[in-house]
């Protein structure tokens, strides 16, 4: 039973070894929290993720759903960060979404929503 118990648990090392590479990025930290009410316009947003990944494209849109102009391309290096200016804001309900590129070309949307209070 002993040996059995020992052969189960070395055979499952392997698996368990693998597990943490299996894992996508993930969003550490965002500098404008999800449902937020700012007091006024913020002049960036930045995303912090957990590992080192691409920023395919990030939009901005407002509460009819029609896109914000940003003054920003994502770069073509990878970082566990990214800064995006926004332009000032009126007041109103806003959504700025992203798309990660991982490294194994995995696509990974994200969103937060806030509203600029008036």
């Amino acid at each position: 039973m002993k040996r059995l118990l020992l052969a189960l648990v070395a055979a499952s090392l392997p698996i368990a070894a693998v597990a943490p590479a299996l894992a996508h990025t993930a969003v550490r930290e965002t500098s404008i929290a999800e449902n937020a009410t700012l007091s006024a316009s913020p002049e960036s947003f930045t995303i912090t993720f957990s590992a080192v990944t691409g920023l395919a494209n990030v939009t901005l849109t407002n509460a009819a759903g029609r896109e914000v102009a940003l003054d920003y391309m994502p770069p073509r290096n990878r970082a566990a960060s990214f800064t995006i200016p926004l332009p000032a804001l009126a007041p109103g309900a806003y959504t700025i979404s992203w798309r990660t590129m991982a490294s194994d070309g995995h696509v990974m949307p994200g969103a937060v929503r806030f509203t600029v209070a008036g």
